[in-house]
């Protein structure tokens, strides 16, 4: 269970174990339930990895940070997920495109803190 891959034998029981609960699972419930080792940030990144894969394989794993992960019931709760992910990852980008903005304004930080600061530098 150390290798950088997963097998398929391992997304189809992460999968099993999704489809099979009752109420949305936490990566470490999920651990717990398909025996990984490691520590318990290891044990974590796995699921992580498990669950990327079985979407980027279209399975509709949705997450949210108070329950866990769950499989959608339907095609309207993954819509709703993938539109709640694609609004956090604009506010993202337009708080990314600001602060960069004052570094590099005559009216932000940037021309307070000199080159050294602006580069990381020193």
């Amino acid at each position: 269970m150390d290798r950088g891959k997963a097998t398929t034998y391992e997304l189809s029981d992460c999968l099993a174990v999704l489809t099979t609960a009752d109420k949305p699972l936490t990566a470490a419930e999920i651990a717990a339930k398909l025996g990984l080792a490691g520590c318990r940030e290891t044990q974590r990144r796995r699921v992580r990895a498990f669950i990327k894969l079985l979407r980027d394989k279209g399975c509709q794993i949705i997450a949210t940070q108070q329950d866990g992960y769950s499989v959608a019931k339907n095609d309207r709760m993954c819509w709703g997920y993938l539109d709640s992910r694609q609004i956090y990852a604009k506010r993202l980008l337009g708080v990314t495109h600001k602060r960069k903005r004052m570094l590099t304004t005559a009216r932000g930080q940037g021309l307070l803190f000199g080159r050294r600061m602006m580069t990381g530098l020193g």
